[in-house]
């Protein structure tokens, strides 16, 4: 069987861009400086909130194609292994579970948005938080599988 385990790349660069993002907001925000707008890469979406065709685009920004296109060859016979359903998997659920949490966060009032932001920052930004660990979990899922 051929492994089909990847790491996409708009997954990673997505990845890192949060966790960047998060740690900067951290270290500004308990030092009482300003802190920038989190938002995800825009490379693949121009940040448009307004328009109901800026909030299809926006899915563009935690698009797992890559993934998903080797999660459907995986499940072909003699084509993948048990460790492609998992790593692949994972990646399609992380990013879609930023994006629902981007939406909400976009469309929640301040008072309930605020009361859970700064633990997410801490926690997001620092090497072994949720962020820090997923490509080296995923990567190590892949080469469990290849082995």
């Amino acid at each position: 069987m051929a492994q089909q385990g990847v790491l996409d790349a708009n997954f990673q660069a997505m990845i890192q861009h949060f966790q960047s993002i998060k740690q900067s907001a951290y270290e500004n925000r308990t030092n009482n400086n300003p802190v920038p707008w989190f938002r995800p890469p825009t490379s693949k979406w121009n940040g448009d909130l307004q328009t109901e065709q800026g909030l299809i685009a926006l899915h563009r920004a935690f698009e797992t194609n890559q993934a998903e296109r080797a999660l459907i060859k995986s499940f072909q016979p003699d084509k993948g292994n048990s460790s492609d359903g998992t790593s692949l998997s994972l990646q399609i659920e992380y990013a879609a579970q930023a994006e629902r949490a981007y939406r909400a966060r976009v469309y929640q009032p301040f008072h309930r948005c605020i009361a859970h932001y700064a633990a997410r920052e801490k926690g997001h930004g620092e090497p072994g938080g949720a962020l820090g660990i997923a490509i080296s979990y995923i990567n190590s899922v892949i080469q469990e599988g290849a082995s």
